[in-house]
């Protein structure tokens, strides 16, 4: 998807909360996601002109809130937080690795243009070319 991306092929939309997410601290103290030292790497890689940023604002928390008490099984506020910005951003797909909580939501909520919003697992890296032009 990154490839395309950067070919212009497709877009790719995140939440500005994305920034703040790939820091996780687990219930046994046990720190989890990008170490420091790769920060500005990563900070970067977000900025890349390829990603559109989405600020989460008063419209994203408060449709956050709102799918959380319609749908409880979503689970996290963070999970919420990444679907309203998709359904408000009238975004096509919503990629994820959470298949507990939000694959289930495929196809069943609706987007600001009525739409329903795809969630999806990402979809795999092509295969290498098996027949490479010499």
């Amino acid at each position: 998807m990154i490839e395309l991306a950067r070919n212009g092929e497709v877009e790719l939309w995140t939440s500005a909360f994305t920034l703040a997410e790939v820091w996780k601290k687990k219930c046994d103290n046990e720190a989890d996601g990008v170490q420091e030292e790769q920060d500005r790497a990563f900070e970067d890689f977000i900025e890349a002109e390829f990603f559109k940023k989405v600020n989460v604002d008063v419209d994203v928390g408060n449709l956050a809130r709102r799918l959380l008490r319609r749908h409880p099984s979503i689970g996290k506020p963070q999970d919420a937080i990444h679907v309203a910005t998709c359904l408000i951003s009238d975004s096509d797909e919503l990629h994820t690795f959470d298949e507990r909580d939000l694959i289930k939501f495929d196809g069943s909520l609706p987007r600001r243009d009525k739409i329903k919003l795809k969630i999806c697992k990402p979809p795999a890296p092509p295969e290498p070319d098996m027949f490479p032009d010499d």
